[in-house]
């Protein structure tokens, strides 16, 4: 408006009107800087309380030696243990490692467990935890270490743990040539890159090319889980094979396989299968491929009023491993024969989110 004071004609151009010595009105250079380090000091304090907090939940020394020693005073060959959050694994194994079996530590379910023991820090519980109230619970510190009894396991015989009974071949050109159990010493593997560790003692083939041996060993899987399991490369189209004689024949047997996790990521490769025969008829396949991770199949060797009716009989069983490329294919199953229905806590663990590097390779 003509004639209008300047602030006025700002006010009614939508502007804020100059103060008296012709700044925007509003904060001082002053009072801004003072609000920035209100909220700086806001931060720095948010900070200090948060670290506090953090602190006051860590475990003392002292609480993981306590929590290990009275693990190691109750831990025997059916039971297993399992920590919450994952980090803690390690200060669990420091502890306590020397208690916890490879069959435990490995496991695809808790199957062949009778009670299961389970670290905590900060209240959390693994995905594994039984839905239920624990039958024990004791503290140390700031660590709770709880024990569920899971009851009588359903597993009659595990393939794993009984590798060295075993009888394994392979074929070359038709032929079935035989390997042999022999203590080699520990060989290369089992660091990061470098695949699974080579068992001391383990079935040599003649001929063959040396990472095809037979063993049990420990493999990550892709999701970077560990799994004790038995090693068998294929050699290709012709199959390695490894045969249990005088095995109870139970009610059905649940196989689990899977690759290294190196071999596997890029899915790049191709599938491989195990084939199951009993008394030399199959009685079923798990076929895999790249992406599928750890893998289970489960395969009826006889119906429920058959095993309960004639618990002791015995059979022959038979793992045939082959790939049409065998190239990267580091396979490792793990299997058990069971009798009846799997417990509730026996489910396998889902799978976590795949990890970033997942991806194919075209």
């Amino acid at each position: 408006m003509i004639g209008a004071p300047a602030g006025e004609r700002a006010a009614q151009d939508g502007e804020r009107p100059p103060d008296v010595e012709g700044r925007p009105s509003g904060l001082t250079p002053v009072a801004r800087s003072g609000t920035l380090w209100a909220v700086w000091l806001a931060v720095a304090l948010v900070e200090i309380v948060g670290l506090g907090v953090i602190a006051s939940r860590i475990p003392e020394d002292r609480d993981w030696d306590s929590a290990g020693a009275w693990l190691r005073a109750r831990l025997g060959p059916a039971d297993a243990v399992a920590v919450a959050p994952d980090w803690i694994d390690p200060h669990v194994r420091r502890v306590a490692g020397d208690a916890m079996t490879l069959r435990s530590s490995g496991r695809s379910d808790l199957a062949p467990f009778e009670r299961l023991f389970v670290v905590s820090a900060r209240g959390e519980l693994p995905l594994e935890t039984p839905r239920r109230d624990p039958d024990e619970v004791v503290a140390f510190g700031r660590l709770r270490v709880m024990r569920w009894d899971l009851g009588p396991s359903p597993v009659r015989f595990d393939f794993v743990q009984q590798v060295r009974r075993a009888r394994v071949t392979w074929r070359q050109q038709g032929r079935e040539r035989p390997c042999s159990w022999r203590a080699m010493g520990v060989g290369l593997g089992g660091g990061l890159g470098t695949g699974p560790a080579t068992p001391a003692e383990r079935f040599v083939c003649e001929g063959a090319p040396p990472w095809i041996w037979v063993g049990a060993t420990v493999l990550e899987d892709l999701d970077l889980r560990p799994r004790y399991c038995v090693w068998q490369h294929p050699t290709g189209p012709e199959p390695v094979r490894v045969r249990y004689d005088a095995v109870p024949v139970g009610e059905r047997l649940v196989l689990y396989a899977g690759l290294y996790y190196e071999d596997e990521r890029m899915l790049a490769h191709g599938p491989f299968t195990v084939r199951v025969l009993l008394d030399g008829r199959e009685i079923g396949r798990l076929e895999h491929r790249d992406g599928e991770g750890w893998k289970r199949a489960e395969m009826m060797t006889r119906s429920l009023e058959r095993a309960v009716a004639d618990p002791d009989a015995r059979g022959s069983f038979v793992f045939e491993v082959t790939a049409p490329d065998p190239h990267l294919r580091r396979v490792c199953w793990a299997a058990t024969v069971r009798v009846g229905r799997d417990r509730a806590s026996d489910a396998p663990l889902p799978p976590p989110a795949r990890p970033t590097f997942l991806r194919r390779v075209s």
